[in-house]
C-alpha cells in the first residue's frame, strides 16, 4: 500500500516527522496483517479478507493524513470514495510515498497540483486524463487537446500544462534542498488511447496498450525506503499548505 503523506491541505503525521512515520507505518501494517491472518477461517475467501484488510488500512491512512496528536483537519467525506486515491494507495508498494492533490505555497498564490509519488528511486509526477471508454486523445503542443469518441470531438485542457507546473515546483524545491532523485512525468489514461507523435522526450504516455507493463514495473519495486527518498518527501512537505485546528480531545 502506498503511504499517503499529504492530501490536499490537510495536516499530516508525516509533517511532524517524515523520517519516522514511513517505517512505523510499514511495521504497523505487517503487525495488523499478522493479526488478521490469525483470525482467518475457512469460511472467509482469501481475496475477500485481503480487501477488507486494505480497506481498514485505507481508513487508518486517512486518519494519519488528516490529523496529528494535537491537530486535525476536516476531511471532505467524498475523498473516502475517491477511486483514484484508493487506486494509488491500495495497489502500489508500501515504500511509495503519495502526495494527493497537495497545495504548494511558493512565491505566488497557493497552487494545487495532481499526484506526486516518491518511490525509493524515482519521483513520479502523474496527471490523469481519462474520458469515454476507448476514446482517443489527440495530443499537441497547443493549449487544448481533442478527445475523439465515435463521431464526437471534445476539447480538453492540455495535461502538459499541469505536468510542467508540477515539474517546476518539484525541481525548484529539490534544488533548494540538494535532492538528487530522478523525476519522471506521466499522463495516465487507463480507459483509452493517445495519439501524440511528437510527445516530449521527458513525458511518458501510459494508456491501454502499455498500461499493464507500466503498472507491473512499479508494483515490482522491492527496494526498501531510502534516505534520499525521505529527504525528498520532507522537502516537499515544507512547502505544502496546511489548514487545521487544535484537537479538543
Amino acid at each position: 500500500m502506498g503511504q499517503l503523506i499529504k492530501m490536499m491541505d490537510y495536516v499530516s503525521r508525516y509533517e511532524v516527522d517524515m523520517f519516522r512515520y514511513p517505517g512505523q507505518f510499514i511495521r504497523l501494517k505487517k503487525q495488523q496483517w499478522g493479526k488478521t491472518k490469525a483470525k482467518e477461517t475457512e469460511a472467509v475467501d482469501i481475496d475477500k479478507l485481503k480487501q477488507q484488510f486494505l480497506d481498514h488500512i485505507f481508513d487508518f491512512q486517512m486518519k494519519w493524513a488528516s490529523s496529528t496528536v494535537r491537530e486535525k483537519s476536516y476531511v471532505d467525506m467524498e475523498l473516502y470514495k475517491d477511486p483514484n486515491l484508493k487506486y494509488f494507495l491500495q495497489r502500489f508498494p508500501d515504500t511509495y510515498l503519495v502526495l494527493y492533490r497537495p497545495i504548494f505555497k511558493l512565491k505566488k498564490a497557493p497552487v494545487e497540483v495532481e499526484i506526486i509519488i516518491i518511490s525509493p528511486t524515482t519521483t513520479w509526477l502523474i496527471t490523469i486524463l481519462e474520458g469515454d471508454e476507448n476514446s482517443v486523445f489527440l495530443g499537441s503542443n497547443e493549449r487544448f487537446w481533442t478527445e475523439k469518441s465515435g463521431r464526437n470531438d471534445k476539447k480538453v485542457l492540455s495535461p502538459m500544462i499541469e505536468l510542467d507546473r508540477m515539474d517546476g515546483i518539484v525541481r525548484t524545491i529539490y534544488s533548494l534542498y540538494g535532492i538528487d532523485l530522478p523525476i519522471r512525468k506521466v499522463i495516465l489514461n487507463r480507459t483509452g488511447y493517445f495519439d501524440f507523435p511528437l510527445v516530449p522526450y521527458d513525458v511518458e504516455l501510459v494508456e491501454k496498450r502499455n498500461y499493464e507493463e507500466w503498472f507491473t514495473s512499479l508494483r515490482k519495486m522491492s527496494s526498501p525506503l531510502k534516505h534520499m527518498q525521505l529527504k525528498a518527501g520532507n522537502a516537499l512537505l515544507q512547502y505544502c499548505q496546511t489548514v487545521c485546528v487544535r484537537r479538543m480531545d
